[in-house]
C-alpha cells in the first residue's frame, strides 16, 4: 500500500495492481490521488512488477479532475508531484505495459488517465466523456493523445460535443481494446497483462513501447502549457459555476469576441 491510503498497490503474481479508492469523490484526480498514483508506479518498479493494471473501487473509474484543486491554484501553478499532466506523461513513458481496467464513468481527466495507458479493458458499465469545454477549460492531455487513438475527426467531435461514449462504441472506435463480462474485469485485465509479459523480455517490451511512441511523438511541453491558452475569465466562470452547482454564463465572452472581430482585431488573450 502506498503512503496515501486512497491509492493501493498490490502484487498479483508478476503484475502490479494499482487501485484508486476515493469513492466519496468518485476517484477524482485530487492532489492525493495523483501523488498516490505516482508513488505506486515507483512501488511497482521496486517490487519487480512486469506490468501494471490500474483499477478502481466504487461506482466510477475516475470522475476527472478535482474541481476544488483546480480552483485552489492548480490551473496556474502546479506542484510537479501533484500535476495530473505529469502523471499522464509518466504513465505514457512508463517502462512496463500499463492496462486500464475501466468500469463506470471515466470523465475528463479520468479519460485522459485511460488514454495514457497502453491498453484498456472495460466492462459494459463503462462510459467515457470529456465535459471540459463546458467548464471553460480544455482536456489538455486528451487533445494530444485522443486523435492518435480514434482519428482526428472523431477526436474533434468528442472534444467539441462533449457527448457520452458507451462501452460498445468505445470498443468499436478503438478507445477500448477488450470487453470483459461484469464481475470479471480485474481478472481479465490481469490475465491480459500476464499474457504480454510471460514470454517476452523487459528490454524488448520497453523498446517496443518507446519506439511506437517515438514514431508519433507528443509535445508534452505544449500539453503542460496549454491549459492557460484559455482566457482566465472563461475558466474561472466555468469552474466557479461547477463548484456552485449553477449553469455557467459565457455570453459576455461571446460578446467580447464579436466586438473585437467587428472592430477588425483579433481578441486579446
Amino acid at each position: 500500500m502506498t503512503a496515501d491510503a486512497k491509492v493501493t498497490f498490490d502484487m498479483c503474481g508478476d503484475i502490479g495492481l494499482v487501485t484508486l479508492d476515493d469513492r466519496q469523490r468518485r476517484n477524482a484526480l485530487s492532489r492525493e490521488i495523483v501523488r498516490g498514483l505516482l508513488g505506486s508506479l515507483d512501488a511497482a518498479l521496486a517490487a519487480g512488477a512486469r506490468a501494471i493494471v490500474i483499477a478502481a473501487q466504487g461506482p466510477a473509474f475516475c470522475a476527472g479532475a478535482n474541481i476544488a484543486d483546480l480552483l485552489d491554484g492548480w490551473m496556474e501553478a502546479r506542484d510537479p508531484d501533484e500535476d495530473p499532466a505529469l502523471l499522464f506523461k509518466r504513465l505514457f513513458d512508463f517502462e512496463r505495459p500499463v492496462i486500464a481496467a475501466v468500469h463506470g464513468p471515466a470523465l475528463g481527466g479520468g479519460l485522459e488517465l485511460v488514454l495514457s495507458c497502453d491498453l484498456v479493458v472495460a466492462d459494459s458499465s463503462a462510459w467515457f466523456a470529456m465535459p471540459e469545454l463546458g467548464h471553460g477549460v480544455i482536456p489538455n492531455t486528451a487533445v494530444a493523445l485522443l486523435s492518435r487513438v480514434v482519428g482526428m475527426r472523431r477526436a474533434l467531435e468528442l472534444v467539441l460535443t462533449r457527448r457520452r461514449v458507451d462501452a460498445e462504441e468505445a470498443l468499436t472506435i478503438g478507445l477500448v481494446n477488450r470487453m470483459a463480462p461484469v464481475g470479471t474485469l480485474q481478472a481479465e485485465a490481469l490475465q491480459l497483462a500476464q499474457g504480454i509479459v510471460e514470454d517476452a523480455p523487459p528490454g524488448a517490451i520497453r523498446a517496443a513501447k518507446s519506439n511506437l511512441h517515438g514514431h508519433a511523438a507528443v509535445d508534452w511541453a505544449r500539453v503542460l502549457a496549454s491549459p492557460l491558452d484559455v482566457p482566465k475569465g472563461e475558466w474561472q466562470e466555468g469552474l466557479n459555476a461547477f463548484a456552485e452547482r449553477r449553469s455557467p454564463s459565457y455570453r459576455r465572452f461571446w460578446a467580447a469576441e464579436r466586438d473585437a472581430y467587428g472592430a477588425g482585431a483579433r481578441p486579446v488573450r
